[in-house]
């Protein structure tokens, strides 16, 4: 049965609507990589009645591309507004306060999408015990096996361990 589970899982995530995309794809792909803090988010209708969410980023560093700002906006489609929701699978979520590095593409507006959809977005989450920062996204990353989730947590065979300084120096060489 869990073999079962172990290969579904996997045939599923290859062939299925998500490709695993590695730090290089991910960087190749995108105009903008930065590590930010959410601000806010707005849910709002575009001309053709979709719903669609803003989220507001304040930049904490910017790894590849330039801004001029210290926010930046990215779009994703989908959101809640008032009684209605509309969802896209596999996007990226974001929460007030969170911060996050993400890889985007700049749409026609100059606002970020994520590369990949949730890809795109590495949660960074501090593990404590004066350890560093470490990050994780679906596919890659994750805490250091000292963390109490890391036994927890289902990962992917390359989900290994990932400092926020690890992803920012490949980021960076992947630039070069």
């Amino acid at each position: 049965m869990i073999c079962c589970l172990v290969l579904g899982w996997h045939g599923w995530t290859h062939a299925g609507p998500l490709r695993p995309l590695g730090i290089h794809e991910l960087t190749e792909a995108s105009d903008v990589v930065l590590r930010g803090k959410v601000t806010a988010k707005k849910v709002a209708r575009d001309e053709a009645g979709r719903i669609f969410t803003t989220v507001c980023l304040e930049v904490m560093e910017v790894w590849k591309g330039q801004l001029e700002e210290s926010t930046f906006e990215l779009v994703q489609s989908g959101g809640i507004l008032g009684n209605q929701r509309a969802e896209t699978p596999f996007q990226a979520s974001f929460r007030l306060n969170q911060e996050a590095v993400v890889f985007c593409r700049l749409n026609p507006d100059g606002k970020g999408v994520t590369i990949g959809l949730t890809q795109g977005k590495f949660d960074v989450f501090e593990v404590g015990n004066n350890q560093p920062s470490h990050v994780r996204n679906l596919f890659l990353g994750g805490p250091p096996p000292t963390h109490p989730t890391f036994a927890s947590r289902v990962r992917m065979p390359q989900q290994l361990p990932m400092t926020l300084e690890e992803l920012k120096q490949t980021v960076r060489e992947e630039t070069r």
